[in-house]
C-alpha cells in the first residue's frame, strides 16, 4: 500500500491508469449509493432565496414608517447628538492608537527582511 507522500507525488496519467486498471478488487461496501451532490445546492439555493424576500419584506415595512421625534426641547436634541459624536469620536481615537502599535509593530517586522 502507498503513503499518502507517495500518492500525492503521483501524475494525473498514473492516477488515471490505476483508476482504469479493473484487476484491483472494489471492496463490497463501496456499492453504497452515495448522496447526490446537487441536494446541497438546492438546499443553499432554497435558503438563499428565502433570505432575498424575508429581507425584501423587512425592508418595505421599514420605509413605511416614519421617524419621530423624541425631543421636544432643541438644546436636549444638541445635546444628545453631541454625546453621541463624542462616543462616536473616541472611539475612532482608540482606534487609531491600536492601528498605530500595529503599524509600528509591521513596520519592525518589515525591517528584519
Amino acid at each position: 500500500m502507498k503513503s499518502i507522500q507517495e500518492i500525492e507525488k503521483l501524475s494525473v496519467e498514473e492516477l488515471q491508469r490505476i483508476g482504469a486498471d479493473e484487476s484491483i478488487p472494489v471492496p463490497g461496501d463501496l456499492s453504497v449509493k452515495l448522496p447526490s451532490a446537487k441536494a446541497p445546492v438546492a438546499l443553499w439555493s432554497t435558503a438563499a432565496a428565502a433570505a432575498v424576500v424575508a429581507a425584501v419584506f423587512i425592508g418595505l415595512d421599514s420605509r413605511s414608517k416614519t421617524p419621530k421625534d423624541t425631543f421636544e426641547d432643541p438644546y436636549l436634541a444638541y445635546a444628545a447628538v453631541e454625546n453621541a459624536l463624542c462616543k462616536i469620536s473616541g472611539s475612532v481615537n482608540s482606534a487609531s492608537v491600536k492601528l498605530e502599535d500595529a503599524e509600528s509593530t509591521f513596520n519592525k517586522l518589515n525591517y528584519w527582511k
